[in-house]
């Protein structure tokens, strides 16, 4: 493998560094921890030897970003795919991706006001009322309890105090899709009792039609809602109560299914191709009907010496799914084979935080406890008429880890940080499958009980340079890790568990502001080497056992590059962009997971559902009349293979660049906002999720990405 990969990339970050020397020489401004998008306040701690973004409040609304799913290149290097709903949604992060499934470690952490989302089901979030939306990449595990080996996305949203606000959103566009939010806030006991309550009320029709029933089957029902109390009883005490509770009632996205299937598993003339993504013929449209409920208590002591944080949490989360599982549309006579899974997570998590305060000069500091207690149950499998084929799982998982950083500056322009994570993880599974199937066919019941311990200990070390108030460079070295497991839809014993992943993250970047903030540009490169790298599979034999496995090792590396800037008072403009080369060094697909049943040598194939590249352009101009404003964003997301085999009869293999354009166009005042917005513009046709169920279906099972949409949305606030 050529180890000058870096040399690529050293051109653009001595260019960036050397214009912002010169340019800084000019009238300094105090730096800016972090990219911000928009107006925006970080709180991302020691942030100056990390790559960082900040996305404005702003942008949280109705035709730009209403849930997690919609982050995607919003920070460099970050896509959002759909795993098995809309509902569920994969991260992946540069050559790191989440699997289809369910299983695993994040490899982001999601926090929403300090409460952890860290597990692979519950993320998909509506936003309500955001101040801001932080990105932080690379591994923090020495900053959070909670973060993915690809770093955190730290959602901050408005917090109840003196001032009674409000605020409502209604929208209608194409689809006849609608969106309703409502949200007040204010003082029960002056000075010490507040509280803030949102709800959002979403529906849409679907946009693939099933020629065969005649209807659109994906359509979306959503409520949810949101509640805080906060009491601050004396000065230095914060705390607050909060509670989230939602429903998602949705039917199945109808995945696009390109190939031919066996007549083996589907008889002929029924066996035939869809007509296209948006056009296909099923005999069970499906469903996914989501159900949450969390709660958090976080109890802030802000004390001059030092500021202490607890946050602990309780989430219930569940599932009910069901799809026409040979993707095809058949006569009464013959049972429809539906695939069906119902999992239910149980969680509880604790994190507690000693930091340094908010005015610390020379000593930066933060050490943390973290604990999670999960219990994953699921019942999944297909039915063909009277026939169950079922798998009933229970996987349990315990996180105990110790964490710490601290950042010393030494002349006042140097920045010396170490910190350390150590992490105790248990895991144990449960699983009974009944196959009715004959013994001599493969039938039988297969059970597991297995449990087994996994620790690591994680150093980190950085420095940053301050050449001027407005220009800094840093390097970084990072030990990520994830933990290992078990795969409960797995009867084989040689694939039920999987050995943790552990890697060195090497990072080097620069960042510079200039000229009272209008101008802003961040650079850094990043080099990964990972070691039994985490990947996945479907067994070629039967598609309904998923699992993980590992690659021997991985390499990933690539640049960042982002851009803001403010020409003029009313202008706004900014840019992302974000390289990733992601491949296996060393991998043998075992045999008994491979599609042609024999050894197959992945060594140097590029990681599926890794984007070449991920870029994001918007400006944003407020007309100097009558207070009308315009929007524009381009979102690209480069090449990126569908599959890590390849291993098709027919149909794509490869999703291919492509760019969305979206716009919004209104009128506002302090008070109101009404606007025009649609987005991919241009209808461009992308596949956003696919799956290779084996040679018998003759391609991948693909699942679109959202067509063009359009509306008009107006918000009142107070």
């Amino acid at each position: 493998m050529n180890r000058t990969w870096h040399l690529r990339f050293l051109p653009l970050l001595a260019t960036i560094t050397g214009l912002s020397l010169l340019l800084a020489s000019g009238q300094p401004a105090q730096l800016a921890p972090v990219t911000v998008t928009g107006a925006a306040i970080a709180t991302i701690p020691q942030a100056d030897s990390s790559a960082a973004t900040v996305v404005s409040g702003q942008e949280v609304q109705v035709g730009e970003i209403t849930a997690t799913r919609d982050l995607s290149a919003q920070t460099p290097n970050l896509s959002v795919f759909d795993a098995n709903n809309e509902r569920t949604p994969k991260f992946s992060i540069r050559g790191y991706r989440e699997n289809n499934f369910g299983q695993g470690s994040p490899v982001i952490g999601l926090y929403v006001d300090d409460v952890p989302y860290f597990d692979m089901n519950s993320r998909g979030l509506a936003l309500f009322d955001a101040r801001e939306i932080e990105f932080v990449r690379g591994d923090q595990g020495t900053l959070y309890g909670a973060s993915g080996v690809g770093g955190i996305i730290n959602v901050v949203t408005r917090q109840p105090g003196n001032q009674t606000h409000g605020y409502a959103e209604a929208s209608y566009g194409n689809y006849n899709s609608q969106n309703y939010q409502l949200g007040l806030g204010g003082p029960l006991v002056t000075n010490k009792l507040f509280f803030t309550v949102d709800g959002v009320y979403a529906l849409r029709d679907g946009y693939v039609y099933n020629n065969y029933l005649h209807d659109h089957p994906d359509s979306q029902d959503t409520l949810d809602g949101r509640a805080t109390l906060r009491w601050t009883p004396s000065p230095p005490w914060d705390i607050a109560l909060s509670a989230n509770a939602g429903r998602d009632n949705d039917k199945f996205v109808p995945t696009y299914h390109p190939g031919v299937t066996s007549t083996t598993v589907v008889p002929a003339p029924y066996n035939g191709p869809d007509a296209n993504p948006f056009s296909v013929s099923r005999g069970f449209n499906g469903y996914a009907d989501t159900q949450n409920l969390d709660q958090a208590l976080k109890i802030a002591y802000d004390a001059p010496s030092m500021k202490f944080t607890s946050v602990a949490t309780h989430r219930e989360w569940r599932q009910d799914l069901a799809q026409d599982f040979d993707f095809a549309a058949l006569p009464p006579a013959i049972p429809t084979l539906e695939g069906f899974t119902a999992p239910k997570l149980d969680q509880w998590t604790e994190e507690m935080r000693l930091e340094s305060p908010a005015g610390a000069d020379k000593l930066k500091w933060r050490a943390g406890l973290f604990y999670l207690n999960g219990d994953l149950k699921n019942y999944s499998g297909s039915l063909a008429g009277p026939f169950v084929d079922g798998t009933a799982s229970d996987s349990q998982s315990q996180t105990y880890a110790l964490f710490g950083q601290a950042t010393y500056t030494v002349w006042n322009k140097l920045d010396l940080t170490a910190g350390v994570r150590l992490t105790y993880d248990y895991r144990e599974m449960q699983r009974t499958h009944i196959n009715p199937l004959p013994p001599a066919e493969g039938g039988g019941t297969f059970s597991a009980n297995l449990s087994d311990e996994f620790t690591d200990a994680q150093p980190k070390f950085a420095l940053a340079w301050h050449f001027t108030p407005t220009l800094q460079a840093y390097a970084s070295a990072t030990a990520g890790y994830q933990s290992g497991g078990f795969n409960p839809s797995v009867d084989t014993p040689s694939q039920s568990e999987y050995s943790p992943e552990r890697d060195w993250q090497f990072e080097l970047g620069a960042k510079s502001s200039w000229w009272e903030d209008k101008l802003s540009a961040n650079a850094d490169l990043f080099y990964t080497e990972s070691d039994k790298y985490q990947t996945y599979q479907i067994n070629p034999t039967d598609p309904e056992e998923a699992y993980l496995l590992n690659a021997h090792r991985a390499e990933l590396y690539g640049a960042e590059l982002e851009l803001t800037a403010r020409p003029i008072r009313d202008l706004d403009l900014s840019a992302g962009l974000g390289y990733t080369d992601a491949h296996y060094v060393r991998f043998t697909e075992p045999a008994d997971a491979s599609l042609t049943g024999a050894p197959l040598d992945l060594n140097d194939k590029p990681i599926s559902f890794v984007p070449e590249f991920t870029a994001n352009l918007s400006a944003r101009y407020r007309l100097p009349w009558h207070h009308l404003y315009v929007h524009g964003e381009v979102i690209g997301v480069g090449r990126n293979h569908l599959d890590d085999t390849s291993t098709v009869v027919s149909g794509p293999v490869v999703q291919n660049t492509y760019f969305l354009a979206n716009a919004q166009a209104g009128w506002e005042n302090k008070h109101f906002n009404i606007y025009f917005f649609a987005r991919n513009i241009f209808d461009r046709h992308y596949f956003n999720n696919a799956l290779n169920l084996g040679p018998a279906y003759g391609s991948l099972i693909l699942q679109p990405g959202d067509p063009a949409t359009y509306g008009v949305a107006g918000t009142a606030r107070f």
